[in-house]
């Protein structure tokens, strides 16, 4: 027996186990992978008092009575599995960017427990994290203590993500394995026009050999279906999906021509269907590696071709996105929107293009709005963001006086409501 697998089998205990050891007061940090197994029986203790978890992006939350009381969570992304809790005033919600998760989780919250959920070892005693490598990778080393759960329903991906099992004081080995969240590519026929007309455009201002970065959201990932034309692209993004498994397998990324870590696709995160799982096991193509790596601007800056594609709730007349905030809540959060934004549009030969459909899915509300409500948080300022993509055109925003800027945003907001922006844009001093 390797030396490796009798500390694998030394530091192994129950979920019960590893939850008996979370004290009162402690400070608990995860990354966007929860580890269920040891979070369900951490809940269960209904003595505990005072024990924080922060979770940048929730995505097992149990409804027990002592959530948000004794065990308070808090995150800065909300969704689906936080949305109640949040409005019942259960949960907390920390403004934050993807790479300073670290420093709010480490410096900001004192957080001393470290939670990561993780593959089964290799034959060297390597654990990979899966579909997120996360900002947790590297927090986890000020931690007093580090406790691992296995998942062998995720893929064991390279990168700057793996961690030998020294690294780890207990081990959770899974005999339950929670399945992965899957999101597929939104290909409704009632909106293909909408992605094919986006997705034209976009062909239109990706360079042959650009590299991509593509945000979460149906539209943009959609839109991608149709770069048949495009040669030698690279990825270099936060969250990789199948659209971009897709887009290699058809050759239209190569990867040949990126700046840094030529001929592998680099990213942070993974969401997808089990087939891109699957496609991803052990593929020397792709690299998972730590979010302060990925989404470092300077990173992003250097780049070939630096093409950031992002969407957003709404744009304003001032060339401002607003990509958390809908209905007058919080409604995601920030994630690395902004690092991929500025450090594309500062690159020399690069952009960044925000991506939304010119009105609402039921057509009464214009996305392209005179100002934003009270209150709405500004994800991107007007200075980094170079083109604004409807499915009624292209805004070509840099290098434009304000109101060059609102013109050009009436052009691709759609026909029926542009008559009353001008109006707007001409009562606020923009036009």
């Amino acid at each position: 027996m390797a030396l490796w697998q009798e500390e694998y089998r030394r530091k192994t205990v129950t979920a019960e186990q590893a939850a008996q050891m979370i004290q009162n007061g402690d400070r608990i940090m995860t990354g966007n992978r929860d580890c269920r197994a040891v979070l369900r029986e951490v809940i269960a203790r209904k003595e505990l008092k005072n024990v924080f978890y922060y979770a940048p992006t929730i995505n097992y939350m149990l409804d027990a009575e002592n959530v948000g009381t004794g065990f308070r969570p808090a995150t800065s992304f909300l969704n689906d599995s936080s949305y109640q809790l949040h409005s019942e005033n259960r949960l907390d919600f920390i403004p934050g960017e993807y790479w300073m998760w670290e420093k709010i989780a480490v410096s900001a919250l004192k957080c001393n427990v470290a939670f990561l959920e993780v593959t089964k070892p290799d034959e060297h005693g390597y654990v990979s994290m899966g579909t997120c490598a996360d900002y947790v990778r590297q927090a986890c080393r000020h931690a007093d203590l580090v406790i691992a759960e296995t998942n062998t329903q995720f893929p064991f991906i390279y990168g700057s993500n793996l961690l030998h099992i020294s690294e780890i004081d207990y081990i959770v080995d899974q005999g339950e394995n929670y399945p992965l969240h899957v999101s597929a590519i939104d290909t409704a026929e009632e909106r293909a026009y909408v992605y094919r007309a986006i997705g034209g455009y976009l062909s239109e201002l990706i360079p042959d050999e650009a590299t991509i970065e593509v945000g979460l959201g149906r539209l943009n990932a959609a839109s991608l279906m149709y770069l048949e034309d495009k040669r030698d692209l690279g990825v270099h993004t936060e969250v990789y999906g199948d659209i971009l498994m897709k887009l290699t397998e058809r050759g239209i990324i190569t990867n040949d021509k990126k700046s840094m870590q030529r001929g592998t696709s680099v990213f942070t995160q993974m969401v997808g269907t089990p087939a891109l799982f699957s496609w991803a096991e052990h593929n020397l193509g792709l690299a998972i590696n730590r979010c302060q790596e990925v989404l470092n601007p300077g990173t992003i800056y250097a780049q070939h071709r630096m093409v950031a594609i992002n969407n957003a709730v709404e744009v304003d007349l001032l060339g401002q996105a607003n990509a958390e905030y809908l209905k007058g809540q919080q409604y995601s959060g920030m994630g690395g929107i902004c690092n991929f934004a500025s450090g594309a549009a500062a690159s020399p030969e690069g952009m960044s293009i925000v991506v939304l459909e010119s009105t609402t899915r039921n057509g009464m509300l214009s996305k392209i709005v005179p100002c934003f409500r009270t209150g709405t948080p500004v994800s991107l300022p007007r200075t980094v963001i170079d083109y604004v993509v409807t499915e009624q055109g292209v805004a070509h925003l840099s290098g434009k006086s304000p109101a060059q800027r609102a013109l050009a945003l009436l052009q691709v907001a759609h026909p029926k409501f542009r008559d009353e922006l001008m109006y707007q844009g001409k009562k606020a001093g923009i036009l």
